[in-house]
């Protein structure tokens, strides 16, 4: 009769490895999950209309990261919105949401690294700003070229690498309106994970 207790918890020890660990210890999102995890109309405010949404096709892929299937990627979703202005129009005029799906954990902090060098190493390379924090690592750049203003949040959440980039007329827009909206996206993708 002992054998019935033991066999319960090498049963419930058993179990507990069972929970859908990665091995990575971080979140994990699913392909048909994508959708989700970006920026929705709600999100950006009724003056925003979104001029492309769905999955991401090769165009959406960075220069010199083409391949669909870099670092083990298993999906992207994106939603670009845009919104009428004038030189005295107050934060974001585009709004970009993007999602990257890896098969584990490492393969999306390859993707978050890779995405801070081609920023840095671009012409003019982007500048450094103060990150949000965001999933289990982040970085933020901005850029400024012919009075319009870039700012990029990118993070890591588990096996997703998510990002905003939103721009406006300098002086009009600003990290902290990319930051508010990664946190939004964050939110997202939290949810989506748990």
């Amino acid at each position: 009769m002992r054998a019935l207790p033991v066999l319960g918890v090498v049963l419930l020890l058993a179990g507990c490895s069972l929970t859908g660990d990665d091995g990575g210890g971080g979140a994990q999102v699913t392909e048909d999950e994508l959708e989700n995890t970006v920026l929705q109309p709600a999100d950006v405010g009724p003056s925003f209309m979104v001029f492309d949404e769905g999955p991401q096709r090769n165009a959406d892929q960075p220069a010199g990261r083409s391949a669909r299937d870099r670092f083990g990627r298993t999906g992207g979703w994106k939603a670009r919105y845009r919104r009428p202005g004038t030189m005295r129009t107050t934060g974001p005029l585009v709004i970009v949401s993007l999602v990257d799906s890896f098969d584990s954990d490492d393969g999306a902090a390859e993707e978050l690294a890779a995405v801070g060098a081609d920023l840095d190493d671009g012409e003019p390379p982007w500048q450094e700003v103060s990150a949000p924090e965001l999933g289990d690592e982040a970085l933020a750049r901005t850029l400024q070229q012919s009075g319009v203003s870039f700012f990029r949040v990118a993070w890591r959440e588990g096996n997703v690498v998510a990002s905003v980039e939103v721009n406006g007329f300098t002086g009009k827009v600003s990290a902290e309106d990319a930051a508010a909206l990664a946190r939004k996206q964050a939110q997202r993708v939290s949810e989506a994970a748990a």
